[in-house]
């Protein structure tokens, strides 16, 4: 297949004209900007006044110390700090703004402490490339000493139980974690030893241990097939043993307590079932049959049973199944019936704990810390999220619905609105639909400002996510990915035909791959929606998808397809991509953004977007926000964050209360190539 690609050179951020048209595109942001100001002032002053400063989150135990975290009055970054149990004094264990100091991004890939409490590890990026420097060294009274530190390593590392070694991963130029390294504590990281090489393009590598401590694991996993490794955690780390050589098409994940292995296992994109073995070289025995609707998706192991993470139907749902229990039992319910309320496993770090914890959330509901005892099934509220100023959450009507697809299938719809709304209303709705991905409602205290103002608020849980299992996910990727398209515009058919959405003023929102969903879907039906939020959007995704020097491509074939080895992915792929289908007529009110430092979706696939579109639709109003110190998960201090929203949602708003179209004169560009 030919393509013409006349933006293709704005994929070198060197060239001159590259910098002159972004250039202009941050001319025209600040423009915007400062013409929403005060919109967005107002509502960055009302995120704050909900928001306590202050603001803790609830202790968890891990060995002799509680664990928490604070937010000071303007401060940009968390403190994580401790305990020690029965002690009131409290000791800082990191300050992520100390770390920040100079900086203008700084993510941390984790925080990892020993079990003798003092040893401790944690990556800092400083960037948004996603490339991590582990820092290593000794807490003692709140203060840590870094002694040692490991340039360029991906997310997954773990200290052994004795403290003298960390495994770590490191990612390859494509951002693959492909290595997995083993680093005596003390020694030159230059003589680290390799454990683990996955030369298989398909695979990224993690570390991690089980619950009971007993193994160190390393897990090999591409889309489709995984395999796990295993180290003892004590002592002699010797070489891994496998677990189970891996399968393609089959998937398994393991945990480890009380001398036997757990296991949840699925094959070619079945649902997974649970498995029980004491020793990996014999076979694997049921350990329980789920229910025809249940669709397992984690488990966690306690001393007592295994508690599910499931969905049932389109709800999520928590059970426990008890070691004890009478043969062929069911398991016991611990989460209510509501699909509209999201019950999440948070487990238990400590491997005796005879207790489990799970939160409770939705749309219009604030995070609910929750602990079941296991023995008795008594259930303590520990903590719930707190939203200050005049807000009564029971002011919000949450609700789940179901949209008719144009192949009759019912798509789950989750919406919140203002019980006194005077319906229909300016209507925002968002989708992913990617990965098995599934957008489970959770509560937002920065969403109200939109719902004040009016809006009504949807999730479209559309094929190519989870949320109905494993086949929600096989029914909207590879050749069945443009069904995740139709599935959207049946939600907003769906939200208009019930009074719910105006029309007039019905809005869509994605990030990353649902970028793309949003763009597919514009481009299928332009005139259907007032504006369009699209957050580094994989909206170039055949380009993308056909560059195997590109970071991830390979890995994402087995989501998308391959282009360069299937003529029919490649045609159905350029039917629906984003940018190749741009049509020379109005489109909605669209922000985009992008970071300059984005590893995952580069930064041209969004500004070649916004080019292309600039030269074929003059008079579509369309802004590109291009953050110069971020990477893909956007701007990381908590102002700039609150700033971003605020401009989406001003964005929106001004969208939806000037309905008359106006030229923007001074758009950047004219209708040449060369921008």
């Amino acid at each position: 297949m030919t393509r013409e690609d006349p933006f293709y050179e704005l994929r070198n951020l060197d060239n001159p004209t590259t910098a002159a048209y972004l250039a202009q595109e941050r001319d025209f942001m600040d423009r915007l900007d400062g013409a929403l100001q005060a919109s967005r002032d107002e509502i960055i002053q009302e995120f704050r006044a909900r928001i306590p400063e202050p603001d803790e989150s609830y202790p968890t135990r891990r060995g002799n110390y509680e664990y928490f975290t604070r937010i000071e009055p303007d401060h940009d970054y968390p403190i994580h700090l401790r305990r020690r149990i029965g002690d009131t004094h409290i000791e800082t264990v990191l300050d992520e703004n100390v770390v920040a100091e100079g900086h203008d991004f700084l993510g941390i890939s984790g925080i990892a402490i020993a079990d003798d409490d003092q040893t401790i590890a944690y990556g800092v990026d400083f960037t948004g490339e996603e490339r991590y420097t582990l820092r290593i060294g000794k807490l003692i009274e709140g203060v840590i000493s870094v002694h040692e530190e490991i340039p360029t390593t991906s997310y997954g590392f773990v200290f052994n139980n004795d403290a003298t070694h960390l495994l770590y991963t490191r990612p390859d130029e494509a951002m693959r974690p492909d290595t997995v390294l083993v680093h005596p504590l003390g020694s030159d990281p230059t003589n680290d030893t390799t454990l683990m090489h996955e030369l298989d393009q398909r695979f990224f590598l993690d570390v991690g241990r089980t619950k009971d401590r007993e193994f160190l694991v390393i897990t090999a996993s591409s889309a489709l097939t995984s395999e796990y490794w295993l180290l003892p955690a004590s002592g002699e780390l010797g070489a891994p043993m496998c677990f189970s050589q891996r399968e393609q098409g089959l998937e398994y994940h393991l945990d480890h307590i009380n001398g036997t292995f757990y296991l949840m296992v699925a094959h070619e994109g079945e649902e997974y079932r649970l498995f029980a073995t004491q020793d990996p070289q014999t076979p694997w025995e049921p350990f329980f049959d789920l229910p025809i609707d249940d669709r397992l998706e984690s488990f966690e192991v306690t001393p007592l049973g295994l508690v599910l993470q499931i969905r049932s139907e389109d709800r999520t749902k928590l059970t426990y199944v008890a070691f004890d229990r009478p043969t062929n039992s069911p398991g016991i319910e611990l989460s209510g019936n509501n699909p509209a309320i999201t019950s999440i496993l948070l487990g238990n770090v400590e491997p005796t704990a005879t207790t489990i914890r799970i939160e409770e959330t939705s749309l219009g509901l604030p995070a609910t810390l929750h602990e079941i005892d296991l023995v008795t099934l008594e259930r303590t509220t520990l903590w719930q999220q707190r939203v200050l100023g005049d807000v009564n959450t029971a002011d919000y009507l949450t609700y789940r619905g179901y949209a008719p697809s144009d192949d009759g299938v019912q798509i789950p719809v989750t919406v919140v609105h203002r019980r006194d709304a005077m319906l229909p209303v300016p209507t925002l709705v968002y989708s992913y639909g990617a990965y098995g991905e599934s957008i489970d409602p959770t509560f937002s205290t920065m969403r109200l400002s939109l719902l004040d103002r009016g809006f009504a608020y949807a999730i479209a849980h559309v094929r190519g996510g989870g949320e109905l299992g494993r086949q929600w996910h096989e029914q909207g990727r590879l050749e069945r990915k443009p069904q995740g398209f139709h599935d959207l515009l049946a939600v907003s058919d769906w939200l208009v035909s019930r009074g719910i959405a105006d029309p007039k003023m019905l809005c869509l929102r994605g990030a990353s791959a649902g970028g793309l969903m949003v763009g597919a879907v514009l481009n299928l039906d332009p005139h259907r929606f007032r504006a369009g939020i699209l957050e580094v959007p994989f909206v170039d995704c055949l380009t993308t998808i056909s560059d195997p020097d590109l970071p991830l491509t390979i890995t994402e074939w087995e989501e998308w397809g391959n282009p360069t080895e299937s003529e029919t992915i490649e045609a159905l792929m350029a039917s629906y991509s984003p940018y190749d289908n741009l049509r020379a007529e109005r489109y909605p009110d669209l922000l985009v953004t992008t970071g300059l430092n984005d590893a995952r979706v580069s930064y041209w696939e969004p500004t070649k977007y916004v080019a292309k579109l600039r030269q074929l639709s003059p008079l579509t109003n369309v802004a590109l926000k291009v953050e110069e110190e971020a990477g893909h998960m956007g701007a990381s201090k908590r102002t700039e964050i609150y700033e971003n929203e605020a401009l989406v949602q001003a964005f929106l708003i001004s969208a939806c209360t000037t309905l008359e179209s106006n030229e923007h004169s001074d758009s950047p560009g004219d209708n040449s190539t060369t921008r």
